[in-house]
C-alpha cells in the first residue's frame, strides 16, 4: 500500500500467516474464522535514496512484528492494539495453534 509518510510518498508491506478454519455446511465447505499472524513489515520511499524521515524514537515501544503498520496509524491519528498477534510473541502464537489442533480434532 501506498502513503505519504512525513511529507514523502512511502510504500508499506505487511508479511503474515494465515490460519483458516473450514467447515463443510450442507455440501459446500465454507470459511468459519481467518485469524491473522503478523510476522514483519516494511516501510520504505518509493522513490528509491528518500529519506522518510522517521525519528526511530517514534518506534520505541511498537511491536517488531508491526512496528511501521502502527507507526503510519498512530501519525495518521489513529490507533493499533499492541494486542494483536504476532511472531513477537510465540506463546501466544502456539496457543493459537494449539486450540486449532483441538478443534480440529473434536471435528473429525
Amino acid at each position: 500500500m501506498r502513503m505519504m509518510v512525513n511529507g514523502t510518498l512511502a510504500q508499506i508491506e505487511s508479511y503474515r500467516r494465515l490460519l483458516y478454519r473450514v467447515e463443510k455446511r450442507t455440501t459446500d465447505w465454507k470459511i468459519s474464522q481467518m485469524t491473522s499472524i503478523n510476522e514483519n513489515d516494511d516501510l520504505r520511499p518509493v522513490i528509491a535514496g528518500q529519506d522518510l524521515h522517521i525519528n526511530p524514537q517514534d518506534l520505541v515501544g511498537l511491536r517488531p512484528s508491526y512496528q511501521f503498520l502502527a507507526y503510519v496509524r498512530q501519525a495518521a491519528g489513529g490507533e493499533i492494539s499492541a494486542e494483536l498477534l504476532g511472531t513477537d510473541r510465540p506463546a501466544d502464537v502456539d496457543q493459537l495453534y494449539a486450540e486449532a489442533e483441538d478443534w480440529l480434532c473434536q471435528t473429525k
